[in-house]
């Protein structure tokens, strides 16, 4: 039997992660790298962060590049794909990190936040995957990882159209599973809240509600976002598509979660 250690090796392969230019995608970037991936970058309008990941990651011995793109925009999408197999040769992975979370009272969402909001978190996605699944299957397969959120099945106020666009991802990685496989698997990742530097400063005290609630009792590091990505576009879930993982410290189990068992 292969020993485990060995199947989440990503040598000679190619990760598109988008978004990675800030937050949550630089460290999905760099699991994907600590296991051996090139790495394709991309930013919207964070380009010094996403070249110096680029050359934090070619110091380390790994092939990256950055590429500027604009989700929303569905002409991007083919030339971006186009560019990456260009550079690397190949594209084995999918990161569909990229995305916007405006919180905004619902009647004060105009149709321009909707349309925003929609065509940045889904309509975007599901062309960049649509041709980056169909490159795949020219090449032997790969695998597409969606991020989601737990707003996709737990509401909350100030977030219905972003719950929305991520519930969509959810139910449109089901659908793509359907479609692309027995080549291209396609998965989800719903985090939970992301602890960021100065996180205080845009959610006051969301940090200690949040960790009052979760079992894990704190909030979830990016790493642990790109550790789940790299389980589902690794050989250890050859098996695994259209299925949807919560990485969230637990939070979700908040309303049935008793405080006195902790003691048993």
């Amino acid at each position: 039997m292969e020993k485990i250690s060995r199947l989440i090796d990503f040598t000679g392969k190619t990760a598109l992660i988008t978004g990675a230019g800030k937050g949550a995608g630089m460290d999905i970037a760099r699991v994907f790298a600590s296991a051996g991936a090139d790495i394709a970058i991309t930013y919207a309008s964070h380009g010094d962060e996403a070249n110096a990941l680029a050359e934090e990651l070619r110091a380390e011995g790994i092939k990256a590049k950055t590429f500027k793109f604009n989700q929303a925009d569905i002409n991007e999408a083919e030339p971006l794909i186009d560019a990456v197999i260009k550079a690397f040769g190949r594209l084995d992975i999918l990161v569909n990190n990229a995305g916007i979370y405006p919180a905004q009272p619902m009647n004060k969402i105009t149709e321009s936040d909707w349309d925003s909001m929609l065509d940045t978190n889904t309509k975007g996605v599901f062309f960049l995957s649509r041709i980056a699944a169909k490159k795949m299957k020219e090449t032997g397969g790969g695998s597409i990882v969606n991020i989601s959120s737990i707003n996709a099945s737990n509401p909350a106020g100030n977030l219905v159209h972003y719950g929305i666009s991520k519930a969509a991802v959810e139910m449109m990685t089901r659908c793509m599973a359907h479609e692309c496989g027995p080549d291209v698997r396609v998965n989800c990742v719903a985090p939970g809240l992301i602890w960021a530097e100065g996180q205080e400063q845009w959610i006051p005290g969301w940090r200690e509600s949040y960790s009052e609630r979760a079992p894990l009792g704190r909030l979830v590091k990016a790493e642990e976002i790109g550790k789940a990505c790299a389980f589902f576009a690794s050989d250890l879930a050859s098996a695994v598509t259209g299925q949807t993982l919560t990485v969230d410290c637990g939070v979700m189990l908040a309303p049935c979660y008793d405080n006195s068992l902790k003691d048993l």
